[in-house]
């Protein structure tokens, strides 16, 4: 069941990046320091969008059930977990056409190498 909680959590952490980023790809280029009233109008538009009201529940979401998996999982095997998002966030990165180089995705391959290790450390405990 901790896999389950860990999972859920992960998943709605990453699903807020993805949001957050929607949203802010919609607002466009920020506009620089040109003035109190254009930043606040910015950021207001921003916030009040459909995708940044998603990922402020996703946080939220992920929050409350993150507490319940630290509440039962030792956060040395629980917090790695969290860079299981990285696979989220490398499928949304080829769907919205970001650039990824060798380096970008050799990094996260090894981060993802080192996750696989810490979870079978944690099998034989």
């Amino acid at each position: 069941m901790i896999w389950v909680a860990i999972a859920i959590s992960v998943c709605l952490g990453a699903a807020g990046q993805i949001f957050m980023k929607i949203a802010m790809r919609a607002a466009g280029p920020f506009p620089g320091l040109i003035g109190v009233v254009d930043i606040a109008r910015y950021f207001w538009g921003a916030i009040l969008s459909w995708p940044m009201l998603a990922a402020i529940v996703s946080y939220g979401i992920s929050y409350v059930v993150w507490l319940g998996v630290l509440s039962r999982a030792d956060l040395t095997l629980a917090r790695p977990m969290v860079s299981l998002g990285y696979i989220m966030v490398i499928l949304y990165g080829f769907y919205a056409g970001e650039r990824m180089g060798w380096e970008r995705v050799l990094g996260i391959v090894l981060i993802m190498i080192g996750l696989f290790l810490v979870v079978r450390s944690g099998a034989r405990v």
